[in-house]
């Protein structure tokens, strides 16, 4: 049976519930960070806690203690037997009167999940197919709220056209993001990456790849990327916390250049990871 952590206690995940008049529920007054866990130890927990802090400064949302988060984490992920594995905290702002202009007047609540990751093998070896959608970029760009729809309605779409994913597209064929990954484009030994000024979330992997990336003998810079540079890149890359690095084979259905980039980056990434938790 799968154990949720609600509010500082473990609980079958079929009684963690909350109130149906919470903001979260109704307004999306709510906010979520998902993290992964290496042989149980929680890679980048600072960096997304100060995330989800700016969101909370935006939304009016309470973080918890930052000690009995990481806690209650650790916990959730020892409850359920896991190892290495996702980990997401939600947060809601609690439950108030139906009305979208009235504030919330019971406590916030948080909820911790650890789940077991697929195995990610096969996108690493042939990448993902991913298909375009209009509208993309998030007003709240830094913020991941519990308002989640833009994302979901692509994962349907992608679903829907038989691919893995949809990569948001703006105005002038302006690319942006996946719905949970970042984009890096490689041309030669030069990596692109769109601007966060674009609406794009600052990701937490993707800025760790960036970092480590000139160290490989790769310049990087943030450019406005459009379609036709994917179709003549040497290699498309996506970044997540959960996926990590990994390549993108088509888009719209057409194949796109392979050039082991995600494979070398992916490497490298997974060194520092392995090293700033010494994991040996």
């Amino acid at each position: 049976m799968d154990i949720v952590w609600l509010n500082g206690e473990l609980v079958p995940a079929a009684d963690a519930t909350i109130s149906a008049l919470d903001r979260g529920v109704l307004w999306g007054q709510g906010l979520f960070e998902t993290l992964r866990a290496y042989s149980g130890r929680l890679w980048a927990f600072d960096e997304h806690l100060t995330r989800l802090r700016k969101g909370a400064d935006v939304l009016d949302v309470p973080v918890p203690d930052p000690g009995a988060l990481r806690a209650g984490m650790l916990d959730v992920i020892d409850a359920n037997g896991l190892s290495d594995c996702g980990v997401r905290v939600t947060l809601t702002r609690g439950a108030g009167p139906p009305g979208p202009h009235e504030d919330a007047d019971g406590p916030p609540n948080t909820i911790l999940t650890a789940w077991t990751l697929p195995d990610y093998t096969e996108i690493y070896a042939h990448g993902v197919d991913l298909v375009t959608m209009p509208g993309g970029g998030r007003p709240l760009a830094g913020v991941k709220t519990t308002s989640y729809g833009a994302s979901v309605a692509g994962r349907i779409a992608a679903k829907r056209a038989g691919v893995d994913d949809v990569l948001f597209v703006g105005d002038d064929d302006v690319v942006l993001e996946a719905t949970g990954s970042n984009l890096i484009v490689a041309i030669g030994r030069r990596l692109l990456t769109p601007p966060l000024g674009d609406a794009v979330l600052p990701g937490v992997t993707c800025k760790h790849v960036l970092a480590l990336a000139p160290s490989l003998g790769f310049d990087v810079a943030q450019t406005t990327v459009r379609l036709d540079d994917l179709h003549d890149a040497d290699e498309v890359v996506l970044t997540s916390s959960l996926r990590e690095v990994y390549p993108v084979r088509s888009v719209d259905r057409a194949e796109l250049s392979r050039a082991a980039v995600a494979a070398e980056l992916r490497d490298a990434f997974e060194v520092v990871v392995r090293t700033e938790l010494d994991l040996r």
